[in-house]
């Protein structure tokens, strides 16, 4: 039985529109039914691209978008992360989800495609659908084009940089939207940058290497600071979004399998995997816990690796083999609270402060990003407190002496905060 497509009548549209179904015929509609923070959506979106530019005027796309946390309901946020996810076609804004009832949406991504006609020829869900597409596509008689390219990288000084590191003398800023990294001196001059990268997430220093975690590659490289000589490391990992580099191993977050996994430096072997690749938030040993889309890791002095898991907006640790929960419920409980309970909404970004290092000895400092601010936790005494607030999606934070460094995704920008004045300033922008 076939079923008339409900008509876009609902939500604001926030890049392209407006636009109707019955206007777009004959063409073929692709709806993607997707929230901004779902790292299994943000991998679905290369897919999308290339089918809108492979079908060209007999296929459009169109992005339903329909956010889980408050944050991703508001148009400002969704307009933003069109821009720096690079979306080129056209976006609705669908915040209290009336066109997800209609369509029947149960998971993101959900994609439907829509017949010349106007009615229901397929749905699809989750990542790795484009084969089916595109089967599903050329049965509605639609002809690929031919010599279609990818969509190229925003230019710009610091396009929605996620990840920020610092030696003595250097900054190296993961610049996510404008697909390279950059390093800068001591006084906030470009020295260079390393490209190309499609989406730099996450950096790490050790020894004159600089490690980049490329997620929307699925790669990790480490680049000679000396030489430029540049090394592939992993590949076909999912969405790795965290790197913790030491003397003898490796420690990847992989966002989109929802793993930590420590690796043999020499071999690249893996030797410990945490969590058993479902979505959701359980402790215990090893593959025995469950995570919830990792995004921001540190070794604390203590040896503890802790983490924040953004999809369960949750503060976690990795000790002796088990994985801990100090903050978080579940993947639909979040919130902005210091206390009764603790509630964060989706954290990115996570700092430890070492002791005898200035300021914050034995302290957490958490990129609460969906909340814009940056808070604080003493996991002696499970406190927590705000620090800043009123900040853009802060993502990736790192800590030297007194000073915060915080990728400001959402304005462009590094920031310093000094703790010893409580006071910020714009550092790199």
């Amino acid at each position: 039985m076939t079923v008339r497509a409900p008509e876009l009548l609902s939500g604001d549209w926030v890049t392209g529109g407006p636009l109707s179904l019955r206007a777009l015929r004959p063409r073929a509609v692709l709806l993607d039914f997707f929230t901004f923070g779902c790292i299994n959506c943000m991998n679905n979106l290369p897919m999308l691209e290339r089918l809108q530019s492979r079908y060209g005027d007999s296929l459009q796309v169109v992005g339903v978008h329909s956010g889980k946390f408050a944050h991703e309901k508001e148009a400002d946020a969704v307009r933003a992360a069109v821009a720096r996810l690079r979306i080129s076609y056209p976006v609705l804004n669908d915040p209290e989800g009336r066109l997800v009832d209609q369509y029947a949406v149960k998971a993101w991504p959900t994609m439907v495609l829509i017949d010349g006609n106007g009615y229901i020829a397929a749905t699809f869900r989750g990542e790795a659908q484009g084969v089916a597409i595109d089967l599903a596509l050329q049965k509605l008689d639609l002809l690929p084009r031919e010599g279609t390219a990818e969509s190229a990288a925003l230019p710009g000084p610091l396009r929605f940089p996620e990840a920020v590191v610092r030696s003595d003398e250097q900054t190296f800023i993961a610049n996510s939207g404008g697909g390279d990294v950059r390093e800068y001196n001591a006084a906030g001059q470009l020295v260079r940058r390393f490209t190309p990268f499609r989406t730099p997430a996450a950096l790490a220093l050790w020894e004159g290497m600089l490690y980049v975690a490329d997620r929307a590659a699925g790669s990790v490289c480490c680049i000679d600071l000396r030489t430029e000589e540049r090394t592939v490391l992993f590949e076909q990992l999912r969405s790795p979004s965290a790197l913790i580099v030491e003397e003898e191993t490796i420690t990847i977050a992989e966002a989109g399998a929802h793993t930590v996994t420590v690796y043999d430096k020499a071999s690249l072997r893996p030797l410990q995997t945490y969590g058993n690749r479902f979505e959701a938030l359980r402790d215990g040993a090893g593959e025995g816990a469950q995570l919830a889309q990792p995004m921001g890791m540190a070794r604390c002095d203590d040896g503890t690796l802790w983490f924040v898991d953004a999809e369960s907006s949750a503060l976690r640790y990795i000790e002796n083999g088990h994985v801990h929960t100090v903050v978080g419920e579940g993947l639909f409980t979040w919130g902005d609270s210091d206390s009764d309970p603790i509630l964060l909404q989706h954290p990115q970004g996570i700092a430890c402060g070492r002791i005898g290092d200035g300021c914050g000895g034995g302290r957490l400092f958490v990129a609460d990003t969906y909340n814009g601010k940056l808070k604080v936790y003493d996991p002696q005494s499970g406190r927590m407190m705000t620090l800043m607030e009123g900040l853009q999606e802060p993502a990736g934070v790192c800590k030297q002496g007194c000073s915060l460094y915080i990728a400001e995704s959402g304005a462009h920008r590094v920031i310093r905060y000094d703790l010893s004045s409580m006071s910020f300033e714009t550092y790199i922008a």
